[in-house]
């Protein structure tokens, strides 16, 4: 363990007692491992020392955990009033490469955070906490009831830009002299950011309950950086967003009476469709069997479609690109090398790609049964409301990142 002393209970008595270290480790099926560290470090985000590394921090206010970063998922992400991100690793090492490794873990997230927007963020948080794109802000308010929220959201944004982030890598059995970890930091670049490692330390009380001491070994500060910081488009599908994408040529012309069924039944789709990524254009005319999210590059490049097959008794959600899109499929393939982190957010997608280079990703399909029927029609809504905001979660901003990459925005 650490070269800490244990600490000691005096009861009203005057007797002491010396407290036992209880090993961070999970194993014997104690259930002290990482995640029980992380969703307690969630839960009381006032325990951590961070006013010791920074006096002005301010509160930290938890937003969610497993927030996926595009470096892997960060387990826990705080944010401040002013609008400072603060990221906590938990991890129980044991030895000096699982600290190294845990390090550049974090560094990395930092680095990836660098090219994100508050728009970013917001999906990101929404997609983690499940709780939909008002999640942030909703928390933050709880906090800080007379919060200024254009002040707030401009601090993230800065936060962002410039990389100014609280990073806590947190956990038990860091050894003395985990402060040489500053050298192999310093390998990273000059990112600009304060990082500290936190001992949390574990002791069995008399009355069998647990202490919990966390306590800082090692910080530093950055105040220098040099990474590659990404601007988001300020306008996304800029096409007109009335154009349709037909999945059924032989309904193109179909009749008044349906295309007014089509209209409402589109129209409810969209009153309760939530999509956590701020930054996708929602369509505003919907009269035929498909509704279309235009996707970067714009201009009816690339869109993603939620539809109706009546004759096949059958929706769902797909990506495709227009036929005289050259690049797509080198972009096909660019999405499929990420298909393990693609089909977390979107479960049992389907890829496909013809010879022609038409693109089909798709979701799993939905059974529309009596679409007349209210309960069976808003089971169906609603499938298509979960799977149109995956579908936008999984690929608008990878789109846009690919897009930006070669110069097609």
């Amino acid at each position: 363990m650490s070269a800490f002393t244990s600490p000691f209970v005096v009861s009203s008595d005057g007797k002491t007692h010396v407290c036992k270290r209880i090993e961070l480790s999970g194993k014997g099926g104690s259930g002290f491992d990482e995640r029980w560290l992380q969703e307690l470090l969630f839960q009381q985000p006032g325990c951590l020392p961070v006013r010791e590394i920074d006096p002005h921090i301010g509160i930290l206010i938890p937003i969610c955990m497993e927030l996926e970063t595009g470096a892997g998922p960060a387990d826990i992400l705080y944010v401040t009033p002013t609008g400072q991100l603060v990221i906590v690793e938990t991890k129980l090492w044991r030895n000096s490469e699982a600290r190294r490794t845990v390090v550049a873990q974090i560094l990395d997230y930092a680095k990836e955070l660098t090219a994100w927007s508050y728009e970013d963020l917001v999906r990101q948080t929404a997609m983690a906490s499940k709780m939909g794109p008002r999640h942030l802000l909703e928390s933050v308010n709880r906090a800080v009831p007379m919060l200024d929220e254009a002040s707030f959201i401009d601090g993230i944004n800065r936060s962002l830009r410039d990389g100014d982030f609280l990073l806590l890598i947190a956990g038990d059995g860091i050894r003395y002299g985990a402060e040489t970890l500053v050298g192999f930091i310093e390998r990273f670049g000059n990112l600009r950011f304060t990082l500290a490692l936190v001992e949390v330390a574990a002791y069995s009380l008399p009355d069998q309950s647990t202490l919990l001491q966390p306590r800082i070994l090692a910080k530093t500060e950055l105040l220098t950086r040099t990474v590659f910081v990404g601007q988001t488009t300020d306008s996304i599908g800029t096409s007109d967003e009335t154009t349709e994408v037909p999945v059924d040529p032989i309904r193109a012309k179909q009749s008044q009476e349906t295309a007014d069924w089509l209209e409402n039944f589109w129209g409810e789709f969209l009153q309760i469709l939530q999509l956590d990524d701020m930054q996708q254009p929602r369509p505003t005319k919907c009269r035929s069997t498909n509704v279309a999210f235009h996707q970067p590059p714009g201009r009816c490049r690339a869109w993603i479609s939620t539809y109706l097959a009546r004759s096949s008794n059958e929706g769902g959600v797909f990506l495709t690109f227009s036929r005289d899109f050259s690049p797509a499929r080198e972009i096909y393939e660019a999405l499929y090398s990420q298909r393990e982190e693609i089909e977390r957010i979107v479960p049992g997608i389907t890829w496909q790609i013809e010879g022609n280079n038409k693109v089909w990703i798709a979701t799993p399909k939905v059974s529309l049964g009596d679409l007349d029927d209210p309960s069976n029609r808003d089971l169906v809504l609603e499938q298509l409301s979960v799977f149109t905001n995956q579908m936008v979660n999984a690929f608008r901003n990878r789109l846009e990142q690919m897009a930006r990459e070669r110069n097609l925005l």
